[in-house]
């Protein structure tokens, strides 16, 4: 069923997080107006039970204390935090690309090095999978689709902006953070283009929010912080000097010729 007015915000999460971790302030604020928000996570299927896991994979399952079952654990996190903001929670079942492997069963991204590195040419067909899947998203005449510049260079993050940008949608784009704390990084993911711009002011129930619901995603908080303390100071922090004077998101649309 579709929001008020058939007006839908559809979000594009590389993973199961970082929507919220780049835009849950917004997602709030819109779920409380009436709006219809759904986040599609692109990279949410899971291994099979018998496919072989790369080491590396195995090291990140350990780091989040989800030996068995990891991808079931963070689905059942992300419905958790995308209920606490009031979004609709749709989980795509292509693998994160720690889980991938070529046609000659290789891992294309066998070690953290490789997730800031160039796209593997077997992924060229994932990424006409993606196109043609968001191509085919429907957003109704006031709706927008919301995905990642790519801040930081993860190489999932890339490929969907690459999808999105070829589905032919118009788009909005969002700061991937905590990538975005690194003010060279943005200029970076920016590129030459030129954009416009939007600040958005985020009030102090909506920073709230978006705290408590990242701190459902249990098993990734150690991924950038020691603990739940240090991940919601750097949250604040990080929209405050957006902001200046109140807290906020800032998004980024190209500008048209």
């Amino acid at each position: 069923m579709l929001g008020r007015g058939h007006n839908v915000q559809i979000y594009l999460s590389p993973h199961l997080d970082d929507v919220a971790l780049s835009c849950g302030g917004r997602v709030w604020q819109q779920a409380q107006g009436g709006t219809f928000v759904r986040v599609i996570t692109v990279f949410a299927g899971a291994p099979d039970p018998d496919q072989r896991l790369s080491p590396f994979a195995q090291e990140l399952h350990a780091r989040w204390g989800t030996p068995v079952d990891a991808v079931r654990t963070r689905r059942m996190e992300d419905l958790e935090a995308l209920g606490i903001l009031g979004a609709q929670a749709v989980h795509w079942r292509f693998q994160d690309c720690v889980y991938r492997r070529s046609a000659q069963g290789h891992f294309p991204y066998p070690d953290e090095e490789a997730l800031w590195g160039p796209i593997d040419p077997a992924d060229g067909s994932l990424v006409r999978q993606l196109r043609d899947r968001i191509g085919g998203l429907c957003l109704g005449s006031s709706g927008h689709l919301y995905v990642p510049l790519a801040v930081g260079g993860h190489v999932d993050h890339r490929i969907v902006r690459r999808a999105a940008e070829q589905s032919g949608a118009r788009l909005t784009y969002y700061e991937d953070f905590p990538y975005a704390e690194d003010a060279e990084s943005v200029t970076t993911a920016i590129g030459n283009r030129v954009w416009n711009r939007e600040v958005v002011t985020l009030s102090e129930e909506a920073l709230r929010t978006k705290v408590a619901a990242l701190a459902r995603y249990r098993s990734q908080v150690s991924t950038f912080w020691q603990g739940s303390e240090e991940m919601a100071a750097s949250v604040r922090g990080y929209a405050e000097r957006l902001g200046g004077e109140a807290p906020a998101e800032r998004y980024w649309r190209v500008r048209p010729a």
